[in-house]
């Protein structure tokens, strides 16, 4: 078959769903397929051409191996790919499918009547300029038709009276089972794609078919479970599957999010793998576009988060989303962000990480001395310095009164108003230190900037989304929440995003919106589908910390409680006994070898995560001894490349891996030991913390996830091994 043009391809949502249930190898020849398809469609390897029994000719198959097909649809030199798996279940699939266009309701995709769809996922149109993420109500199938434009073309009153009442293309395909005639069928499907008018005068429609079928997809197929068409360029780059490409792909459930209209804050949340960031990035892609049609001169979006490491990363995929505008989103971390303001106000601040660390000490030393409230509680200097930095100074108290009252969301000790005071004391005398040695701490610059922004006479970015929002201070979201609105109170519309989750939340500290002042009320997206983690890397992980209470920035929940569906499965986690360091680093070689080996993953697709930075020198010293290429993830920039990447269980927040590798899991390490005199309330607050960063770790693995451990297991693993496929050297 001669195909001359250049192809323009989609996907349909399931089609990497079909993906994922085969073999690596057969994953891999997949999206070899594809691409030969691509450059060659005519290339006789791939046996392009019609399947049996789809009257309209749309359906085609291509051969990816022996036994392996590709189902698609067709319409000139437009194509979705539909469906992968073996060559008769394919064929099968064809022979009781149709893929449909619906010119009255804009419905597309792949009907099957084996694939009974419930009635939250019936393929209907959204009413203009409205959310219908709950609606209940639906479009009928052929709504663009009356009853009397039906019996035109041969339908009775009785048959017109059942399709007048269709909520769904399958039911119309069901109809065979009510006695209706395959003609009459196949009728009723070739009336979807036409409006009365195209029925009555067949010239209106002539060799458009084509352009109907594009303009179908561009126009309502993201609703309906086709992605937007790309060029053969990058669909190459999709199909090779990239880690980084895979992050960008965004879920038809999830475009709601990214459409919405918000008349103030908006907040988007969902457990680990929901898609969190995605849609954040599509979102700022859409207002983007948005605002260069709504506004002369748009001002430019911040796109923000706590991890100074992730908005490289996230700029990179910004960039890689078709559609996506250069230069109109400005990645940047809450404290880089905060020190830009203040050094353009001409009131640069020097943050000296030694000095501040060297006046803590000195602060330390004056304040907590013996038989006050503070030395006789036991609490470490650690958690006292976490108190001014994150509770103090995170909320942008400037008064002791207010320190007095507020309620300390995230820390479960008990400090009663000496304490407080004390606390307080340590936060003067720690300024005071910190100004003898003419530095500042970072939290200070942010309380500064949040003041600068306060008093500007106009904004200084049209939108703000806050990605990970869980770990960003109260006075970093204020900061933020003013750049959009000075110099007005008011939220403006589609100004502020807040994206999180708090059972992953990793830094000490916490506070609600309420407290913040934010209301989100009735602006909520909440995400039910996790699209990364198979369903048994999920339930390992929830094994382990499920049951653990977490604070979200609303609510309190277990994770188990609030955990998404994770539709695809794979094999189990591992986890893996050594019995020393020297075999850990051994087996976690070895492993790593073996999984590049794989044609679907590449040494970029991989992952090693560490409870502390020593350990991570560790491996990658290992790896450099071993020839193998590896990148720390603090000099990770969301490039793709061959090199395994490396980093602590902090750096690991917001990324994604195919394979993830998890050493040092041991008892003792993970977490931390209980210190000699230390305060029990307090230890349970670093434990608490501890955990959700193992989550945090264990769910950035997309398909496979192995444990390693010297001697004992970490008391985390201990309830939850019967989730791990278990290996001893």
């Amino acid at each position: 078959m001669a195909l001359s043009a250049v192809p323009e391809v989609s996907f349909d949502r399931k089609y990497f769903q079909s993906l994922q249930k085969l073999e690596p190898k057969d994953q891999a020849r997949c999206n070899k397929a594809i691409a030969q398809f691509l450059g060659d469609p005519s290339h006789p390897s791939l046996k392009f051409g019609p399947v049996n029994g789809d009257p309209t000719g749309r359906l085609n198959k291509i051969r990816a191996a022996d036994d392996i097909r590709i189902l698609l649809a067709r319409e000139g030199n437009v194509y979705t790919i539909l469906r992968a798996g073996p060559r008769g279940d394919i064929y099968q699939r064809a022979e009781r499918s149709r893929f449909m266009v619906n010119r009255g309701t804009g419905a597309v995709g792949l009907v099957d009547t084996a694939e009974r769809l419930p009635p939250a996922d019936r393929l209907t149109a959204p009413e203009h300029g409205r959310d219908t993420s709950d609606a209940a109500d639906t479009l009928g199938v052929f709504s663009h038709w009356t009853d009397q434009e039906l019996t035109e073309p041969g339908f009775d009153t009785q048959q017109v009276a059942t399709l007048r009442g269709l909520e769904s293309e399958d039911e119309l395909l069901g109809l065979g089972d009510g006695g209706w005639s395959d003609e009459m069928i196949e009728l009723a499907i070739g009336l979807l794609e036409l409006t009365p008018e195209e029925w009555r005068t067949p010239t209106l429609v002539g060799d458009w078919a084509e352009d109907r079928f594009r303009s179908a997809i561009t126009e309502f197929g993201d609703r309906h479970g086709i992605s937007r068409l790309f060029t053969p360029e990058q669909v190459a780059e999709i199909a090779a599957k990239p880690i980084e490409d895979w992050m960008i792909f965004l879920h038809p459930d999830q475009r709601s999010a990214t459409e919405r209209h918000y008349e103030g804050p908006g907040r988007v949340r969902g457990s680990a793998g929901t898609g969190k960031t995605v849609v954040a990035l599509h979102r700022a892609v859409v207002l983007a576009d948005r605002f260069r049609q709504e506004e002369d001169e748009a001002l430019p979006i911040l796109f923000t988060t706590f991890v100074k490491s992730l908005p490289p990363v996230f700029e990179q995929l910004y960039n890689r989303i078709p559609g996506a505008i250069q230069d109109a989103v400005r990645f940047v971390n809450i404290d880089k962000l905060a020190s830009a303001i203040c050094q353009d106000a001409g009131l640069g601040q020097t943050v000296n990480v030694r000095d501040i660390e060297s006046a803590f000490a000195s602060a330390f030393k004056r304040v907590h001395t013996e038989g006050s409230p503070l030395q006789q509680a036991g609490l470490s200097r650690q958690y006292l310095k976490e108190e001014v930095e994150k509770v103090i100074k995170g909320r942008g108290f400037q008064r002791l009164d207010d320190y007095l009252e507020v309620q300390r969301i995230g820390r479960g000790t008990r400090f009663d108003q000496n304490m407080r005071k004390q606390v307080w004391e340590l936060r003067e005398v720690w300024d005071d230190e910190m100004a003898k040695r003419g530095t500042v701490d970072f939290p200070d610059v942010v309380v500064l900037a949040a003041d600068l922004a306060r008093r500007r006479s106009e904004p200084m970015f049209r939108s703000a989304i806050i990605d990970e929002a869980q770990d960003v201070t109260l006075i970093g979201l204020q900061l933020v929440r003013a750049l959009v609105n000075a110099p007005e109170e008011e939220d403006r519309a589609d100004g502020l995003l807040i994206v999180g989750d708090g059972a992953q939340r990793i830094y000490p500290g916490a506070f609600t919106l309420r407290q913040a002042g934010v209301e989100v009320r009735g602006r909520t997206t909440v995400l039910r589908r996790n699209y990364r983690n198979t369903a048994e890397i999920l339930e390992a992980a929830m094994a382990v910390a499920g049951s653990e209470q977490v604070v979200d920035l609303d609510e309190e929940f277990k994770r188990l409680e609030d955990a998404a569906q994770a539709p695809r499965t794979g094999v189990l986690p591992v986890a893996v006994e050594c019995t020393s360091d020297q075999q850990q680093m051994g087996v976690l070689i070895e492993r790593i070898s073996q999984a590049a080996e794989e044609d679907s993953v590449s040494l970029g697709d991989i992952g090693v995560f560490l409870p502390t930075n020593k350990l991570v020198d560790a491996v990658a010293t290992a790896l450099h001894e071993a020839g193998l290429p590896y990148r720390k993830l603090d000099k990770y920039h969301g490039v793709s490349a061959p090199e395994v990447k490396v980093g602590t269980y902090f750096r690991a927040k917001g990324l994604e891996f195919k394979v993830v590798f998890l050493p040092g899991v041991s008892d003792g390490v993970v977490p931390r030991p209980r210190a000699e005199g230390q305060d029990e309330t307090e230890y349970v607050d670093q434990r608490s913390l501890s955990l959700s960063q193992l989550f945090v770790a264990m769910t950035r693995a997309r398909d496979n996830l192995f444990v390693l451990y010297i001697g004992t297991p970490s008391e985390f693993l201990i309830e939850a091994l019967d989730s791990f496929e278990l290996v001893q050297p």
